[in-house]
C-alpha cells in the first residue's frame, strides 16, 4: 500500500470503533455539569465559550493526530508526563471553585475558560490525545482519525450548546449546588489523571 493510500485508508468497522472510543474518552455528556459550573458567571456567553472550546480542542487533537509522536519526542515527554501536569493544574481549578468568592479561576475571562479547562484537559485531555495518536496509526489511518475527531467535535458542540436547558431546569440555587459538586468532580478527575500517570510510569520502570 502506498503512503498516500495508507493515509486515506478507511474502514467502516474501524471508524465506528474509533468514533465510540474517542466519544467515551472526550465524555462531552459528562462535561455538561462541569461546563455549567465553570460558566455560572458567564451564562450569556456560553454559546461563544462552547464554540471557542470546541475549536481549540479540535485543533489540539488534529495536531496530535498528525504530529503527536514527533511533538513528544522533540520535548522528551510522554503522555503520562502530560497526564500528571494536566491533573495538577486541574486540581488547582477545583480548589478555587470549592473556595468560592474571588479566586484565580473566577477571575478568568470567558475566552480563558474556553481554552482551559474546557478545551484542555476536559475535551482534549491526555486520554483524548493518546487516543487520536493511536487511531492515526495502523490498522487505522490519519484520515480516519481526522474524520473521527471532526464528528466528535460536532457532537460535543451540540451537547454543550444544549447545557442551558439543564441550567434553566436547576435554577440559581441548583446551579450553585451543582457548581460545588462539579468542583469535587474536577478534583476527582485531576487525582485520577495524576494517579494514572504515576502508575504507568512506575509500571514502565518496573
Amino acid at each position: 500500500m502506498s503512503l498516500l493510500a495508507s493515509f486515506f485508508a478507511f474502514d467502516a468497522v474501524l471508524f465506528t470503533e474509533a468514533f465510540v472510543l474517542l466519544f467515551a474518552v472526550m465524555d462531552a455528556l459528562g462535561t455538561v455539569p462541569i461546563f455549567i459550573g465553570l460558566t455560572e458567571e458567564f451564562a450569556d456567553h456560553r454559546k461563544r465559550i462552547v464554540k471557542q472550546a470546541v475549536v481549540i480542542s479540535t485543533a489540539i487533537l488534529v495536531v496530535f493526530a498528525l504530529f503527536g509522536w514527533l511533538i513528544f519526542d522533540a520535548f522528551g515527554i510522554t503522555i503520562n508526563d502530560f497526564r500528571i501536569a494536566g491533573g495538577i493544574i486541574l486540581f488547582v481549578v477545583a480548589v478555587d471553585h470549592l473556595q468560592g468568592g474571588t479566586t484565580r479561576s473566577r477571575g478568568l475571562e470567558p475566552s480563558d475558560i474556553a481554552a482551559f479547562p474546557l478545551a484542555t484537559p476536559l475535551l482534549a485531555g491526555p486520554g483524548a490525545i493518546s487516543t487520536v495518536i493511536i487511531i492515526s496509526a495502523q490498522p487505522y489511518s490519519p484520515f480516519l482519525a481526522l474524520l473521527v475527531i471532526l464528528c466528535n467535535s460536532v457532537l460535543a458542540y451540540v451537547i454543550l450548546s444544549g447545557s442551558h436547558w439543564v441550567s434553566r431546569f436547576l435554577g440559581p440555587n441548583g446551579t450553585d449546588a451543582l457548581s460545588r459538586i462539579t468542583a469535587l468532580l474536577i478534583a476527582a478527575l485531576a487525582v485520577s489523571f495524576v494517579v494514572t500517570g504515576i502508575s504507568n510510569i512506575v509500571l514502565s520502570v518496573g
